[in-house]
């Protein structure tokens, strides 16, 4: 995707450049930096408070509804339609976060747990272990069949770099894992990459 973008980046600036406005250097550059603030914001994934998304500061808590398969990106396998790290949640440090997971998908079991990040994922689990306490969905190599629900509440007790992973067998080495960011300080949120 990264590299998509960097093409496409650069064919915007050449057709910007080449439509005038100024002088080739002049152009070029103002051009060039405009695409690289773009892109800039665009990597980073501007956060926002999504409607499956409520937030009480005061109380220092995160309630989220996520759907795995809410919709036929990536076969169903997704949260919320996000999935191969094209999207990604964030949440501070220290606050209480309860998330109600259906599984929408039609026809496959997924579970939901919230793991460290990884380069890769392996194709399947012996014995998942979440990354914080209770942060994972009852029998989550099995899954929570379709139509089913499941709600699990955990505190974000360390800053780090984390992924909301589905556990059945093949299902987060096909893509069903997106970060899950624990920041030191901030406010909560989603983006889209």
């Amino acid at each position: 995707m990264r590299r998509f973008t960097t093409i496409l980046s650069t064919i915007l600036v050449a057709g910007l450049w080449a439509c005038g406005g100024g002088g080739a250097e002049e152009g070029m550059e103002a051009d060039t930096t405009v695409m690289e603030d773009a892109m800039a914001d665009h990597d980073m994934g501007a956060m926002s408070t999504p409607e499956w998304m409520t937030i009480d500061d005061v109380a220092k808590s995160v309630t989220m509804d996520i759907q795995a398969g809410s919709s036929d990106a990536n076969n169903h396998w997704n949260y919320n339609g996000m999935y191969a790290g094209n999207g990604s949640i964030s949440v501070p440090q220290g606050y209480s976060v309860t998330i109600n997971f259906t599984n929408a998908d039609p026809t496959q079991p997924h579970s939901l747990g919230i793991d460290e990040a990884q380069e890769s994922w392996p194709a399947t689990f012996d014995a998942p272990e979440p990354a914080f306490a209770g942060a994972i969905t009852p029998d989550p190599t099995v899954g929570t069949a379709p139509n089913g629900t499941a709600t699990i509440t955990f505190t974000t007790n360390a800053v780090g770099d984390y992924s909301m992973v589905c556990y059945v067998p093949g299902h987060a080495v096909a893509g069903m894992h997106i970060p899950f960011i624990v920041t030191e300080s901030g406010t909560p949120g989603a983006g889209m990459m």
